[in-house]
């Protein structure tokens, strides 16, 4: 058995809401993403992910996971783990543990350990004759501040995980009487108009990833044609970052607090002014073909 205990990445200063609820800050998120392309580059997929309650805890194991190259859906919270106890270990199986550090160092007290962990740290246990024997501890300082590409084991070293420079995006549409209207969105500054875009979620194919993007952005679900309408290319992260675009017949419009990002506008526009209006370039030219 192997077992596998990552300390919740930095939390955010300053935080007076619920320890809970405490988020993480930039470099919390970079300390778990660092470890999981270590995990992935050294071929350690977790077999079974638990976390605590604790919100940075969850986000830590998500970003360390998908550094990693894998999916971020199947992670359980654990009950046991959020009250520093140990979950039952399973022998056949390689464990992941994520919680913050005074709970991590409740759980290494458990299992007779006197280390005394810090936010990011990855301890890694094996049982040896029974007991449970601290083999390595991978400390996100001491691994390079540039990720592999195109993989967690890829020669190329990027500022980003790999996974953020393959994106997709819809470009939303209803039939009218009056023809195809297209649905626009403020940017998250709200300086341009924009379609749903993101980052591909590992696990996930473009299309399905866009459609989750879609949701949150513009607060919209749809049919996705099997077709993509084009790809494109931009410079963001020091890298190229690549694009496929598909067209979403939208069927249902959220309102209210189904809405993820609700304080985005969005309004429907014909396709030639939606061909105007929108920012980046590329969107513009396919928006005659949905």
């Amino acid at each position: 058995m192997e077992l596998m205990i990552l300390c919740a990445g930095a939390g955010q200063k300053g935080w007076t809401g619920e320890a809970i609820e405490r988020p993480l800050r930039t470099r919390g998120k970079r300390q778990a993403q660092k470890i999981g392309a270590w995990l992935g580059g050294m071929r350690l997929q977790p077999d079974c992910v638990l976390t605590g309650s604790a919100k940075r805890a969850q986000v830590s194991a998500q970003k360390a996971l998908k550094a990693g190259g894998w999916t971020a859906h199947d992670i359980e919270v654990c009950g046991l783990l959020s009250e520093g106890q140990l979950p039952a270990l399973r022998a056949d199986q390689r464990m992941l543990l994520v919680a913050p550090r005074k709970t991590v160092q409740l759980l290494l007290n458990e299992l007779c350990h006197s280390f005394k962990p810090t936010a990011g740290v990855l301890l890694v246990l094996e049982h040896k004759n029974e007991t449970p024997v601290l083999v390595k501890c991978v400390d996100p300082r001491d691994l390079p501040d540039t990720f592999p590409y195109p993989a967690p084991d890829g020669p190329e070293r990027r500022d980003r995980p790999a996974y953020y420079y393959k994106q997709s995006a819809v470009i939303p549409y209803r039939q009218t009487d009056a023809g195809k209207e297209v649905l626009i969105v403020h940017s998250s500054s709200g300086r341009h108009w924009v379609v749903p875009k993101g980052i591909v979620e590992p696990g996930l194919d473009p299309g399905a990833s866009a459609a989750v993007e879609a949701r949150e952005e513009a607060g919209i679900k749809g049919v996705i044609g099997d077709r993509r309408l084009g790809t494109f290319r931009y410079e963001k992260w020091g890298a190229t970052c690549e694009v496929a675009v598909y067209a979403m017949e939208v069927t249902t419009v959220l309102e209210g607090d189904d809405w993820e990002e609700r304080h985005r506008t969005r309004k429907w526009v014909s396709q030639a002014r939606a061909a105007r209006l929108l920012h980046q370039q590329a969107f513009r030219t396919m928006v005659a073909d949905i």
